[in-house]
């Protein structure tokens, strides 16, 4: 899905719609890794700013600088090395913004709607910012592409539920176990996904939580607000034994849980088969897990399957963001060309009251009366202002809604 360059804005990268969840987590970069990998993209010829996107659906990269395609390249070889052609996609211009606003209005995400994303890209822009390779331009698009996440959720029935990766693994747990109450549920990793999870749990009356966590004090913390006990993950083997459910949100830092360790726990196991639903990029889970008896294991692609029988009852509401998306990016680009060609206005508006001074002190001179020079500024200044006016208004029209409308349709004809 590569597009031609436009020199300035690219965004390289995979998701779960191109990639398996296999090379998601290859591609994923972890938290303790995106200053270095921030910093590395600076260092490519041309790159002025840059942002990782890094979720547990989507590996993506923002660039603002003089780009060709020897960037595109680099970038594919420093970022998604081993991928094939079709697996990673490419916007520069016009669909860089658009793909950037349909994912912050959640219509790219594995869960249609899911406002998590909202939080990512936000803490993409800090983590850019504190690495200093955030500058305006890319700031700017990140605070218009939040700005139009918010506006399709408060404006559609797109965001509706507010349904996100942890609710559909609560919602598989309670499809097959029915009624939380008798159950006990482990939760690894006490962020933000983890403790969505601990709420939707909550809500549906679980019985007994614990959160395990690297950092105990976060675990603490999680335990003490939604109720139920913690520890670090050393207790892990102790904990997998007594529990029902077992839920993994961690953010990197390789396999928390391995076969060897959940082999340990069948002999203290009750007759009822342990679930285990792995919301890690990249995995938590040892895939090997799935080989054993008496449990239950899902990943995020066994998720999808799940998330596809849900899509088409919101189908109907992404169809309704497309009139607000083209409008969100007509807006964006105006002022965008309105932010480029203020200096050159300023410019001619100071050359013109210069020349407006010294025509009106030629021809006017001394002989006229405060009347006469009040006249005379007040016509130049109304003339200056029709004719900056009138520029204004077309570097605002510079592209015309109906042509970013089938601009649009044609982003999503190659979906």
């Amino acid at each position: 899905m590569s597009r031609p360059l436009d020199r300035q804005l690219l965004l390289v990268g995979l998701s779960h719609r191109s990639a398996p969840l296999e090379l998601r987590e290859r591609c994923a970069v972890a938290g303790e890794a995106l200053g270095q990998r921030l910093t590395s993209l600076l260092a490519l010829e041309g790159v002025a700013e840059a942002v990782i996107v890094s979720t547990c659906n989507r590996t993506e990269l923002l660039l603002f600088g003089k780009l060709d395609e020897r960037t595109l390249t680099a970038v594919q070889d420093l970022f998604f090395h081993g991928a094939t052609g079709d697996q990673v996609y490419s916007f520069s211009g016009v669909q860089a913004v658009i793909h950037l606003f349909r994912v912050a209005s959640g219509l790219d995400s594995l869960v249609l709607g899911e406002s998590q994303i909202l939080a990512q890209l936000k803490a993409a822009s800090a983590a850019a910012r504190e690495a200093g390779t955030l500058g305006s331009q890319i700031d700017v698009l990140l605070r218009a592409a939040l700005s139009v996440g918010k506006r399709v959720r408060n404006e559609t029935d797109l965001g509706s539920g507010t349904l996100s990766v942890a609710r559909v693994g609560v919602d598989i747990a309670a499809h097959i176990c029915g009624d939380f109450r008798r159950e006990r549920a482990l939760i690894v990793g006490a962020g933000e996904t983890g403790l969505l999870v601990a709420k939707h749990l909550r809500e549906r009356e679980l019985g007994d939580l614990v959160f395990a966590n690297r950092s105990q004090d976060r675990a603490q913390n999680a335990a003490k607000e939604l109720g139920g006990l913690h520890c670090g993950l050393d207790a892990l083997p102790e904990q997998i034994a007594r529990a029902d459910l077992v839920f993994v949100c961690v953010d990197g830092g390789g396999h928390v849980i391995t076969r060897e360790m959940v082999a340990a726990t069948r002999p203290k196991r009750r007759d009822r088969p342990l679930l285990i639903v792995d919301l890690s990029v990249p995995r938590g889970v040892e895939p090997k897990v799935a080989e054993l008896r008496g449990l239950l294991y899902y990943d995020l692609d066994d998720l999808a399957a799940v998330v596809e029988k849900n899509r088409l009852e919101r189908q109907r509401a992404s169809d309704a963001t497309s009139n607000i998306l083209v409008a969100e990016v007509h807006k964006f680009l105006s002022l965008r060309s309105y932010a480029a060609a203020a200096p050159a206005i300023a410019q001619m508006r100071e050359r013109f009251e210069l020349v407006r001074d010294a025509v009106i002190d030629e021809s006017v001179g001394e002989t006229s009366t405060p009347e006469q020079m009040r006249l005379a500024h007040e016509l130049t200044r109304r003339l200056l202002d029709v004719a900056l006016g009138q520029v204004k208004e077309s570097i605002r029209h510079v592209r015309s809604a109906e042509d970013l409308e089938s601009e649009y349709r044609r982003f999503l004809d190659q979906l």
